[in-house]
């Protein structure tokens, strides 16, 4: 499909056939040489790719199912421990809700990291996970990317923390 603007430099950048000049050439000196009565004709045309990575939401029984075979075992809490500013895309299994402005990422190890997100933004927003575009390094990194939910919210991380069990 071709966007909108790209037809329209083509269209811009053909010449008006009534306004030039037939000039009796070989094609093999055309391709040579350059002929004042043929005007140039410039033309730019810029191609973008872009990679969209989609984190679903993940249910809170896919990270605890022993929990559900036992009621009355209680819930384990956590604590925050401080690590880098970035993690790698790829390592992103999923991601939770947790409260205001933090969402808990489920990584392929079995890690949960607690991203902080901007002031303004409610981590409600992305109850059904959410879309980070592609970055050259392949990490998604706190300060720089913005996750965008499905609803059209868009939110810069702030900070990781990695979530420890209390033992």
């Amino acid at each position: 499909m071709v966007s909108l603007s790209l037809t329209a430099i083509l269209l811009l950048s053909v010449p008006d056939m009534r306004e030039m000049q037939p000039v009796n050439i070989s094609p093999e000196e055309a391709t040579r040489s350059y002929v004042p009565e043929r005007p140039l004709v410039y033309a730019q045309v810029r191609i973008e790719k872009r990679v969209i990575i989609r984190v679903p939401r993940r249910r809170p029984s896919s990270l605890a199912p022993m929990t559900d075979l036992f009621p009355d075992t209680a819930r384990e809490t956590y604590r925050e421990k401080k690590i880098g500013k970035c993690l790698p895309m790829n390592n992103i299994l999923g991601v939770q809700m947790f409260a205001d402005r933090y969402l808990d990422l489920v990584t392929r190890d079995r890690k949960r990291i607690r991203a902080q997100l901007e002031e303004t933004c409610q981590a409600r927003s992305f109850y059904s996970g959410f879309y980070v575009e592609k970055t050259d390094d392949g990490k998604m990194c706190a300060g720089r990317d913005i996750l965008h939910s499905r609803t059209g919210a868009k939110c810069e991380i702030e900070r990781f923390r990695e979530l420890v069990p209390e033992r």
